[in-house]
């Protein structure tokens, strides 16, 4: 079963931090955007880090995952991102392998759901 963070606690600045050092040690990162004009579904885009650090805001859905199960059978993993809520909606997915986050999750206080 997968293990949810609370990150309402942290800040605009500390979330982006979170995103910027779970960056630097991820294993895949992307960006999705569902337009519903254009298509029902999400569809992956290109754009930079740095372009969609920009669209994180206060009422962003923001996300801390241990995820235990992939159907893609790639290694366990964490997953930290982003939806930004508003149309269209840009999401940041994060890979994070397990061994970087034990210093992340003590570092920003982060605690299971």
């Amino acid at each position: 079963m997968d293990t949810f963070y609370n990150t309402k606690n942290l800040s605009i600045i500390r979330k982006k931090s979170l995103l910027e050092e779970c960056h630097k040690h991820c294993r895949k990162w992307w960006v999705d955007i569902l337009d519903c004009d254009k298509s029902m579904s999400r569809q992956s885009i290109e754009m930079s880090f740095k372009g969609i650090l920009k669209k994180l805001k206060a009422n962003s859905h923001f996300v801390v995952i241990d995820r235990q199960f992939h159907p893609l059978d790639i290694c366990k993993h964490y997953e930290i991102g982003f939806s930004t809520m508003e149309a269209p909606s840009h999401f940041l997915w994060i890979w994070i392998e397990d061994s970087f986050m034990p210093n992340i999750l003590k570092k920003y206080k982060l605690t299971p759901l």
